[in-house]
């Protein structure tokens, strides 16, 4: 063969080796490729499941925040149903008439010639309110005289303690405040509209710590209720101080309820409101700042339920059938009561597979409060849900969407003392009318200040 050439078979093997070297660097190329894609397949997969996470996350909120509108077709119809009893207002009782009406008649209106006796008597009901009565100006005249004897001024020691604004002013701007939920300026228009009565938002706010001053041994009880309470209802929401964000909480029973705000949420404020009470129930959303504190521990399944239904619809329906089978579990006596079936169910749910990732962590949450979750079923009249709590608190809620908060530390302080008690008095009378339940009590703690104030000055004068 001549220099410099080739033959075919040469020329073949090197071009099958330099295809061969392409190829291995293409099957390189390749491999790289489909590592960077299971990377980026699994970088997806991530991101998928916490937005998946996210999603859920901001479904529970919008449950919390907003009812969803219902598009049932069984819907429920209006009015009253087919064949049910009118209903009309009652008559009043003869000792709540007022006023007395009557109408004889002695001659004919159309032939003017005279009648006989009532050949029947029909007798009518109208009640109606005063819209404006005036306000009560009472004017004290108080005299002094000098005493040859003491060689000094005195004065009776009957003349009552006199505020430049009443009780009944105050009782009624505890209930515009608190039961009616009226800001300061709706306030002041409601008390120059129904009695003429003018009076500054500095007064008002001034009447709200006068009456926190007089709730203070009432107070005092209910703080020492709360912590001897063998159960106790408890949750928290955002309060706003000043444009800064607090919290407020609930401590509910079945003897009254306590409001604290603080700027926050630490074990610290349950704790000192709750003390050391080991046995007792301490009822909650499964919050972490409740789990250490002293005493069995029973979570929210309503919380529970919510949760599991943005996870896993066959999770939650688990989950219900298990709920239901409790609320008639707890109808019956404590010793006739059977735990043990009820944590073999939750038990099989937790080792239960569900096509939905997120059900991985509903399952984790019913393992690790597995016992938290049935500790109503040892006890008497404890339930297995915190709407007890919830219902407490969600006035409070509107409240803060009204008027926005407190504005200052005297106004924090003002607005739990003052709730705390009011809502104590309503669930302990709840049949009776408001300012007949609030009156006396002003009037007691105002008379005991009087007389404290009286015994230091006569001390102090000794």
């Amino acid at each position: 063969m001549p220099r410099g050439k080739l033959s075919i078979e040469a020329r073949l093997q090197i071009a099958a080796t330099k295809w061969k070297k392409i190829a291995e660097r293409l099957k390189e190329a390749l491999m790289a490729s489909k590592e960077k894609h299971r990377e980026k397949d699994k970088i997806i997969a991530e991101l998928r499941a916490k937005l998946a996470d996210k999603e859920a996350q901001r479904k529970e909120l919008l449950s919390y925040l907003y009812k969803p509108k219902r598009q049932s077709p069984d819907k429920k119809p209006l009015g009253k149903k087919p064949g049910a009893k009118a209903f009309h207002r009652p008559q009043p009782k003869e000792d709540e008439v007022t006023q007395t009406a009557s109408f004889p008649l002695t001659h004919c209106p159309i032939c003017k010639q005279k009648v006989g006796e009532p050949a029947e008597t029909v007798v009518r009901y109208e009640e109606d309110i005063d819209i404006a009565p005036r306000k009560i100006v009472r004017k004290y005249v108080i005299t002094r005289h000098w005493c040859a004897n003491c060689e000094t001024l005195v004065r009776s020691n009957h003349i009552p303690l006199i505020s430049r604004i009443g009780l009944n002013t105050m009782g009624y701007i505890l209930y515009a405040r608190y039961r009616l939920r009226l800001p300061f300026n709706k306030i002041q228009e409601s008390l120059m509209d129904l009695h003429s009565f003018h009076i500054s938002e500095g007064e008002i706010s001034a009447e709200l710590q006068e009456a926190e001053k007089l709730f203070g041994k009432d107070h005092e009880a209910i703080m020492e209720v709360i912590k001897q309470a063998k159960v106790v209802y408890a949750d928290e929401t955002g309060w706003r101080m000043n444009g800064e964000n607090w919290w407020l909480w609930v401590f509910k029973t079945p003897e009254g309820v306590r409001y604290v705000i603080e700027d926050s949420r630490g074990r610290g404020v349950a704790e000192n409101a709750l003390g050391e009470k080991s046995d007792r129930v301490i009822v909650s959303d499964g919050y972490a700042a409740y789990g250490k504190l002293p005493g069995d521990h029973q979570q929210c399944w309503v919380h529970l339920l919510r949760v599991a239904k943005e996870a896993s619809f066959a999770l939650y329906k688990n989950l219900v059938d298990i709920y239901m089978a409790l609320g008639e579990e707890l109808a019956k006596q404590v010793s006739e009561r059977d735990p043990p079936w009820f944590e073999e169910q939750l038990k099989k749910i937790m080792t239960k597979k569900y096509d939905e990732p997120q059900a991985v962590k509903v399952q984790e949450r019913v393992r690790r409060h597995l016992k938290e979750l049935l500790t109503c079923l040892k006890y008497e009249d404890v339930l297995a849900e915190n709407n007890t709590a919830e219902r407490a608190i969600r006035p409070q809620v509107v409240m803060r969407k009204i008027f926005g908060g407190s504005r200052s530390l005297k106004g924090v302080q003002a607005h739990a003392v003052n709730n705390s008690v009011l809502d104590t008095m309503r669930q302990q009378n709840p049949n009776m009318n408001f300012f007949q339940a609030l009156l006396p009590i002003l009037e007691k703690r105002r008379d005991e200040l009087h007389n404290e104030k009286s015994k230091k000055i006569r001390r102090s004068a000794l």
